[in-house]
C-alpha cells in the first residue's frame, strides 16, 4: 500500500465531532474521526473536573483544537488529499497553520515512507460548518451545551476572550531528565504535575522527590482499529505528539486555573534530523511549533496561559549539567522511549547511549554504569548509533536526542578524563580533532526563548 495508490483510493478523512460526560469526577471527551469506505476511529480522553464555571464557548474551542490534532494519527493512515472538517471552520490563517503543522510535525513520516510532495499538495483543508457544527459538542443524554447557530461563526472567526485570573505552574513530567530538571528548576513555585496514562517511570520520579506535588492527571486512549491498519500495511510512522501535548495541557492549565504550562524543550531539539533538511524528529518540541502554537492560540483566545518552555535557553549539555546534581533522581529516571512505561533501561537503542554520552562529561564511569547497568560505550552493539550520534554518519538516529557537537564535546570530555571504552578510543583521532568543548558550552545561553521573566531569573540562578 503506497503513497499514491492509497490517495487515490480513499480520497477524503473526515473530522467528525467530538461529545464529552462528566463521570465520576472527570470530563470524558470522545473524538470522532472517519475514512470514508474503511474505518471510523475514536480517541477518548479524561480530564479532572476541578469544579471550574466553564465558559462553554472557550471549552468547546479548546476540545476542537485537541481533536484537530489528534486527527494526524488517524489521517496519515491513507494521506487522504482532503481533510473534511465536519464540526466547526478555521479561517484562512489558522487553515494554513494546520497544514505547517501536518506538513513539517509529518516531516520524518514523510521521510522514512518515500513521500515527496510539497505542503500545499500534502492536503487541503475543508471546512463545512453546517447547523449542527461547533454547536455539536454534547453532554450525556444528549442536551447541547455548545454554541447556537447565530453565536457560532463569531466563535470561530471572532476572538474569545477569558476573563479569568490564572496562578501556578502546570509541568508535563515523563520521567526523564529533562522535566526532573524543570521540577527541581521550579521546587519552590507553586507546581502542578501534568501526567498522561500510567507510567512506571514517572512514579518512580515522584516517589524519589523531596516534595509532594499536586497532580493533573490525565488519560488518553488511541483507538486499536489504528493497530490493526498498521499490521493490515497502511502507512505508518511519527506524529508530532508534542502537538497533541501542548493542546491538551492547555486544555488541563485552563480547568485548573493555572498560567503557565512550563515544557522541558531544550535549544538542542531545533536541529534537524536529517543533514540539510527540514526533516526533525523533535519538530513539535521545536522553537519554531513553540512560537507557532502560542500565535495560534492567541488567534482565537484572550488568556492569561502561557505555554513555553523553561530549558529552551539551555542545551542538553546544561541540562546534563544540572541533572547530575539531581543524585536523588539517578536511580529513578528514565530516558528511555522503549523501557520507560516499565521503568526500565533497554540498552539497546540511540536514545540509551545518547543519555549515557551526555552524562559521561558530569558523572564517572561506576555512577553511569550503576545507572544504566552496563557500560554503553563499550557496546559494539551501538557503534552505528554512536556513528549517528556523532555526525560520522550523515543523518541522526529519529529519537529526541540533542545535537552532534554536544555528542562529539561529550566524547572529548571522556577521554581528557581518561576514558578507555571501545567506541571513543576507536574513533579517538577524529572526535579529538573536531572543535568545541565542553566548558565552554556550559557558559551559552539561548536567547530564542519565551520564558516568563519571573521564571528567567530562578533558571539563570539554578544554573
Amino acid at each position: 500500500m503506497d503513497f499514491v495508490s492509497l490517495r487515490e483510493q480513499y480520497k477524503e478523512f473526515v473530522y467528525k465531532g467530538f461529545s464529552y460526560e462528566v463521570t465520576d469526577g472527570m470530563y470524558q471527551v470522545t473524538f470522532s474521526f472517519e475514512i470514508p469506505g474503511l474505518s471510523e476511529f475514536e480517541t477518548v480522553w479524561k480530564f479532572p473536573d476541578a469544579g471550574k464555571t466553564l465558559d462553554a464557548a472557550i471549552f468547546n474551542r479548546l476540545l476542537f483544537e485537541l481533536g484537530m490534532a489528534e486527527a494526524i494519527s488517524y489521517w496519515k493512515v491513507t494521506c487522504a488529499p482532503v481533510l473534511r472538517v465536519a464540526c466547526g471552520s478555521l479561517t484562512e490563517w489558522q487553515n494554513k497553520w494546520w497544514r505547517k503543522l501536518f506538513y513539517n510535525g509529518l516531516g520524518e513520516f514523510m521521510y522514512v515512507n518515500g513521500i515527496e510532495v510539497s505542503e500545499e499538495e500534502l492536503l487541503t483543508i475543508e471546512c463545512e460548518p453546517g447547523d449542527d457544527a461547533f454547536g455539536g459538542a454534547t453532554v450525556a443524554g444528549g442536551s447541547k451545551i455548545g454554541l447556537g447557530r447565530a453565536e457560532f461563526d463569531a466563535s470561530f472567526t471572532g476572538k474569545l476572550t477569558d476573563t479569568a485570573s490564572y496562578s501556578g505552574c502546570l509541568v508535563p513530567v515523563g520521567g526523564g531528565k529533562d522535566s526532573v530538571v524543570s521540577m527541581e528548576v521550579l521546587r519552590n513555585e507553586d507546581v502542578t504535575i501534568y501526567r498522561i496514562n500510567k507510567d512506571a517511570t514517572v512514579e518512580n520520579v515522584l516517589a524519589a522527590a523531596e516534595r509532594k506535588y499536586k497532580t493533573c492527571f490525565v488519560n488518553r486512549r488511541l483507538d486499536p482499529r489504528i493497530l490493526e491498519m498498521n499490521k493490515r500495511g497502511f502507512l505508518n510512522g511519527h506524529i508530532p505528539f508534542s502537538a497533541v501535548v501542548a493542546f491538551s495541557t492547555f486544555i488541563s492549565a485552563y480547568l485548573k486555573g493555572i498560567r503557565y504550562i512550563a515544557l522541558s524543550n531544550e535549544s538542542s531539539a531545533n536541529e534537524s534530523t536529517v543533514v540539510g533538511s527540514f526533516v526533525n524528529h523533535q519538530y513539535s518540541k521545536s522553537y519554531e511549533f513553540e512560537r507557532d502554537f502560542m500565535e495560534y492560540i492567541d488567534s482565537f483566545l484572550d488568556t492569561e496561559i502561557r505555554y513555553f518552555s523553561l530549558l529552551r535557553p539551555l542545551s542538553e549539555l546544561q541540562i546534563a549539567y544540572l541533572f547530575s546534581k539531581y543524585t536523588k533522581y539517578h536511580k529513578a529516571f528514565r530516558s528511555c522511549n522503549a523501557g520507560s512505561k516499565q521503568g526500565i533501561w533497554c540498552c539497546n537503542g540511540p536514545k540509551c547511549l545518547f543519555v549515557y554520552i551526555i552524562l559521561s562529561s558530569f558523572l564517572t564511569e561506576e555512577a553511569l554504569v550503576e545507572i544504566f547497568g552496563e557500560n554503553l560505550l563499550n557496546a559494539e552493539k551501538c557503534e552505528k548509533y554512536f556513528r549517528e550520534l556523532t555526525g560520522l554518519d550523515e543523518n541522526k538516529p529519529f529519537e529526541c536526542v540533542g545535537t552532534r557537537s554536544e555528542v562529539v564535546m561529550s566524547l572529548k570530555k571522556y577521554l581528557e578524563k581518561g576514558g578507555k571504552a571501545l567506541l571513543p578510543v576507536k574513533y579517538a583521532d577524529w572526535l579529538m580533532a573536531q572543535s568545541g568543548d565542553v566548558d565552554t558550552a556550559l557558559l551559552e545561553w539561548n536567547e530564542l526563548h519565551n520564558v516568563p521573566e519571573e521564571l528567567l531569573a530562578v533558571l539563570k540562578e539554578e544554573l
